[in-house]
This record gives structure tokens, sequence and C-alpha cells, in this order.
């Protein structure tokens, strides 16, 4: 990992074409975003965002040589990068994993908040584009499903997709944070993941989200709560592995938290919502106290 990181970070050529490259693929592209993390923690931002443009540049080329779609592509680089640019800068100024990811979770509501107020319905914009996207796949709208599903999945795409992305870009940060933290040999970085907490605040802004709810801001407040509950998800993960580490738990314990959330639609959602409680309630009561902690 250490000769990795250095390589990348010394590579200047390397890793712009290694963030372009990337991207391309569907099962790497969060590699790209973690390239960005770590430069941007390692070089600084103005370097970064240098090589995120020539990034850019070497992207649209490719897709305009392949005749891919270069605007979604140029799209989805802009959202990965600058969120992983952000959250790379944030944790090599002030070397706080809590503080990036609560900058980035604040940006994200932010974001989806003031989508959903410029295009306030949502149903009306995404209904047909998703049932475009069915029909090119040539699978069934309705066969099975209750009824009126697709418009309640349109009501709620500015929090689907500002969810999506914030995980992304979390998952980006992670790998970034790992990488830049074995280039410079710090140590630490496993603890720092484990701790990670968003704090009361960002706890507090669910009452907002449901606020809008209940003023007929449905879009705008399913949308925060949606994103909210992405950041209280990932807090939820440092508490489970937390325990786990300080409890001793046997090693194949991963495969039963992580192996519905492949295998089971159903089961995955009730084990998110299980996480998002735990991330929620140790923001209000710690769950991390080491057992000589404990009166």
């Amino acid at each position: 990992m250490s000769r990795l990181a250095s390589w990348l970070r010394s590579n200047r050529r390397s890793r712009i074409f290694l963030m372009a490259g990337t991207l391309l693929l569907p099962l790497l592209n969060l590699l790209s975003g973690a390239v960005v993390a770590m430069s941007a923690a390692t070089l600084g931002w103005r370097t970064t965002l240098t090589d995120c443009l020539v990034g850019i540049a070497i992207l649209v080329v490719l897709l305009a040589i392949s005749g891919g779609p270069w605007d979604s592509a140029v799209v989805g680089a802009l959202t990965m990068w600058a969120g992983a640019l952000l959250g790379g800068h944030l944790l090599g100024r002030t070397g706080s994993f809590d503080l990036a990811v609560q900058v980035l979770v604040a940006v994200a509501v932010v974001a989806v908040f003031v989508i959903s107020l410029m295009l306030p319905d949502a149903r009306s914009y995404w209904l047909p584009i998703l049932e475009q996207l069915i029909r090119s796949a040539g699978l069934p709208q309705n066969e099975g499903l209750p009824e009126d599903w697709l418009g309640r999945v349109a009501a709620l795409m500015y929090g689907v997709i500002g969810a999506s992305v914030l995980m992304s870009v979390l998952i980006a940060l992670l790998l970034g944070g790992s990488l830049a933290a074995s280039a410079e040999g710090h140590t630490g970085w496993r603890q720092q993941v484990l701790q990670l907490r968003l704090g009361r605040v960002l706890t507090v802004a669910v009452l907002p989200g449901l606020a809008a709810l209940g003023m007929g801001l449905r879009d705008a407040g399913a949308g925060v709560l949606l994103v909210l509950a992405t950041g209280f998800v990932a807090q939820g993960l440092a508490v489970v592995h937390w325990t786990a580490d300080h409890r001793g738990w046997p090693r194949f314990w991963s495969v039963v938290l992580y192996g519905p959330l492949m295998l089971s639609p159903s089961l995955a959602g009730l084990l998110l919502v299980g996480l998002m409680t735990a991330g929620i309630l140790d923001n209000v009561i710690s769950l991390r106290r080491s057992r000589t902690n404990v009166v």
C-alpha cells in the first residue's frame, strides 16, 4: 500500500491517466475519487485541481473516440472529483477525518435542498426519464410491483442521487485517506475511521428535514433526510467495526454484516435502518466506550 501511494504521489502523468481511465469502469470508478482525495491530502488542492482539469480533458477525448456519453460521464467525474477534492483537502489541512465527513454531509444536504427548491416537482421531472430508461433496458414497468411505484421512486430521486453520490465520495475519501496515510507514514488512520462521529449539529439537522415534510416540501424534506441517513449509516458502520475490535469478534463477523447487503434487498433495508439508528444514538449517547470506561 505504501509503495503504491508513493508511486501515485510522485508520478503525475500516471496519476492523471489513472483518474480518467478508471472513471470509465463501473467497478473501479471509486479508485478515481480515491486518487483525487489522496492527491489533495498530500499535494494540496491546487495541484489536484490541475490534475482534475487535465483528467477531464483526457476523459472527453477517450469518450469521443469510443463514442460514449461524454456529457453524463463528465458530470459524474466533476461531482465525484469535487467531493473527493474537498474531502481530501480538509483531511490534509486539518488531519481530521470527522471534519471532512461532516463538511461533505453538510454540503450534500444543502445541495439537495437547493436543487429541490429550484426544481420542486421531482416526480414530473424524473418520471419520464425513468420510464425511458426502463424501456431502453427492455424491463417491465409494473409487473408484480405496487401501483405507481415508479412515480414514488421519481419523487425521491433528488435524495437518492444525493445519498448515492455522498456514499461514493465517502468511500473514495476512506480509500484516499488510507493511501495518503501510507504515503506519509502516518499512524492512527484506522482509529480515526473507527471513531467517526457526525456530531449533534448534523443530528439536529434532521428536524428541519422533518419540518420541510410537514410544510409540504416533500421533495426537499425527503432528500435532506436521505442524505443525512447516509451519513448516519457511515457512523453506524464505524460503531460496529469499533465494537468488533474491542470485543474481539471472530474474523468472519463481517460476512454476517455485509452478506445481506448483497443478497437480500429486504434484509439490506432493515440492516441500513439499524446502522442509521446506531449512528444517531452514538451522536446522542456515546456507544463507543471501552470496558474500562464503564461505571
